[in-house]
């Protein structure tokens, strides 16, 4: 595997924060190693929610990196990298250490943290409840979950037993509720309406259709929350890869058809004399994709668009399609595209919502998850991508081999 990711890379970046005093909590620097036991202090509450959002970019790069571009088919192979048969659907235990390690780190270190600043804030009356360092670790370890249940076919949570992947919804949901709650207690607007929207998407996929659409209204159609990258820090490594190195081209992939929609940018790269240039294998045209051209841009884990395809998505489940394509266009316009016409049959309007939901949401690290919960209905809702591939990432083979609860 290219770029293999350590899991252990950030299980201490916490304790390499510094204490921090006011001021922004993404603006941190880090000068070095601090003892354990110095973070048990109110002023080190801002380094370890710095420490939680940047394990969870860490997990966001290291799936968008090929994860579930490649293996949703967002992207296509046309580098010089060895990735086995993923670009072709197959996901083993073995190819995942990495990227199974830094999920579950991110999950860990939000959900740890949150204890932990507990224990500080206990003698404190309303100091927790009321504390937007809380509120932020809280949405944090939401998405957290969200990303791992979305992504991971079952899990095993802190050395335990096997279990299915829909724990990391029912823990996502609670979180963000927590979120909510001491959001608004504290007057941080951005992390309650993030946390709307992540509880939005885990409601649905737990069958709560009518709370995820009550959620989703609350997320207004110009509002983002994204995963921070930095050149510094963690970076975007899928804008390195398609912009430095030619490793994954649009080329190959269902969005190659549509060359001009401003949700999923893309450009055809030339070479000098004027012929289509290729990707690192020589071969492969390289399509590029230009929704990430830098290595310090963010990638959105919910936004206005995705909230209105996911209310959109509820009423053709209730079949009304006149109102799921009114929500369709209103994210549409957002973008200053033309409106859909109404289609005739609940077959043609499933069909343009998974095109819609997948442009919305492209090289966001959702599409694998939507291929997969769609490809397990049955009806017009049914989308057959996923029918000869992996719809998931398993359990790592080092999980396999440390876990005394998964041997044998």
């Amino acid at each position: 595997m290219p770029h293999a990711t350590n899991p252990l890379r950030a299980v201490l970046v916490a304790a390499l924060i510094p204490l921090a005093g006011c001021g922004d909590i993404f603006e941190t620097e880090a000068p070095g190693r601090i003892a354990d036991e110095d973070l048990d202090n109110p002023e080190a509450i801002p380094g370890l929610v710095v420490g939680m959002s940047y394990d969870l970019a860490q997990a966001v790069d290291g799936l968008l990196e090929a994860w579930v571009p490649l293996a949703a088919g967002e992207l296509f192979h046309g580098g010089s990298y060895d990735w086995d048969d993923v670009p072709n659907g197959t996901i083993l235990p073995e190819d995942v250490d990495g990227i199974w390690g830094t999920m579950q780190q991110a999950r860990w270190v939000a959900e740890a943290g949150i204890e932990r600043i507990r224990s500080i804030l206990e003698s404190e009356a309303g100091a927790f409840d009321e504390s937007p360092y809380v509120a932020r670790a809280f949405l944090l370890a939401g998405f957290a979950n969200r990303t791992l249940g979305e992504n991971v076919c079952e899990t095993a949570i802190d050395g335990g037993s096997r279990e299915p992947h829909t724990v990391h919804f029912e823990r996502a949901e609670g979180q963000f509720t927590q979120a909510i709650a001491i959001g608004q207690a504290s007057g941080s607007d951005d992390v309650v309406t993030a946390a709307y929207g992540g509880r939005a998407s885990v409601r649905a996929w737990l069958g709560d259709w009518a709370g995820a659409v009550q959620d989703a209204q609350q997320v207004p159609i110009a509002f983002t929350y994204d995963a921070k990258l930095s050149a510094d820090g963690e970076s975007n490594q899928i804008a390195y890869e398609t912009h430095d190195r030619f490793e994954y081209t649009v080329f190959g992939t269902e969005w190659e058809n549509i060359p001009s929609d401003p949700r999923l940018p893309w450009d055809t790269v030339f070479n000098a004399d004027g012929s289509i240039a290729n990707g690192a294998n020589g071969s492969t045209p390289h399509y590029q994709q230009q929704k990430y051209t830098s290595t310090e841009d963010d990638v959105p884990l919910t936004h206005g668009p995705e909230m209105l395809v996911l209310q959109a998505e509820a009423a053709l489940r209730n079949n009304d399609i006149p109102g799921a394509f009114a929500l369709l266009n209103q994210a549409r316009a957002h973008y200053q595209m033309g409106p859909l016409p109404i289609p005739a049959t609940a077959a043609e309007a499933w069909t343009t919502l998974h095109v819609e939901r997948g442009a919305t949401t492209w090289l966001e690290n959702r599409r694998l998850w939507d291929l997969r919960r769609w490809f397990a209905e049955t009806g017009p809702a049914h989308h057959d991508f996923l029918a000869t591939r992996d719809q998931c990432i398993p359990i790592s083979q080092e999980e396999l081999n440390t876990n005394v609860n998964l041997r044998g």
